[in-house]
Parts: structure tokens; C-alpha cells; sequence
């Protein structure tokens, strides 16, 4: 189930109640003549924790933290902390390749993605 007014999962018209706050990440989209560049601040993830997608018209960012499974009792209930998920999609409007695509990770906690634009992977109609 998709909360689809937040595109949270499992999010009930995003009540705090319901759905466990999720940490800001902010991106930055340049383009350039030759590229496109993704910048993102993932403040509370190291690179381990993120994963990058390839999807057919974009990336798919990932970032989940581990969270250990200790129970908290509270009255009769039991609390299961859940993982810290994080996602984002980011469209490419020409096409690309997994080779067109690099990616690092800096000590400030900032993923830099490159995807470079390559017109072998582009094909035109020739008009008569």
C-alpha cells in the first residue's frame, strides 16, 4: 500500500502517528552541455546505506538505515522500531546507460551523481 498524496509506504494521509519521521534530503539538478549532475545531502546515511537504481527513464536513489530490533514495552504493547527508508526518483529525459552513469560519496555525506550524455544511445528519424 502507497500513502499516494506523500508517496510514503504505508502512510496514512502522513500522520506523524502512523508513519515515523523521515529524514530531509535535499537535491541539487544541474545539467550541463555534456551531463547531467544529482547532488543530494544524506546527513544521516553513510554509503553503505545508499543504493542507486538504474530505472528505464531515471534513477532510483535509496537510502535505508538499519535500525537494531529491540523491543520497548509500553503497557501491553510491544514497539518494533522500523528501518529509516528514504527515496527518490529522478527522472533522465534522453536515454542512458548504465556505463553513462558514476556516483561518489564524500566525507560532508554528499552523493554526487554524473549521468553523462551520450548521443550513442540516442537514435533520430530522418525527415523527409
Amino acid at each position: 500500500m502507497v500513502n499516494r498524496r506523500t508517496n510514503e509506504p504505508f502512510g496514512l494521509f502522513n500522520f506523524p502517528f502512523f508513519t515515523s519521521p523521515k529524514p530531509a534530503v535535499q537535491f541539487d539538478v544541474r545539467e550541463t552541455d555534456s551531463e547531467i549532475i544529482i547532488e543530494g545531502t544524506f546527513s544521516e546515511f553513510t554509503k553503505d546505506e545508499l543504493q542507486i537504481e538504474f530505472v528505464r527513464n531515471g534513477l532510483l536513489i535509496i537510502a535505508e538505515k538499519k535500525v537494531e530490533a529491540k523491543s520497548e514495552e509500553k503497557g501491553d504493547q510491544q514497539v518494533q522500531p522500523q528501518p529509516i527508508r528514504v527515496e527518490r526518483f529522478v527522472p533522465i529525459y534522453f536515454p542512458f546507460a548504465a556505463d553513462d552513469v558514476s556516483a561518489s560519496f564524500t566525507e560532508e555525506n554528499v552523493l554526487k551523481i554524473v549521468v553523462a550524455k551520450n548521443d550513442s544511445n540516442r537514435s533520430f528519424i530522418t525527415i523527409e
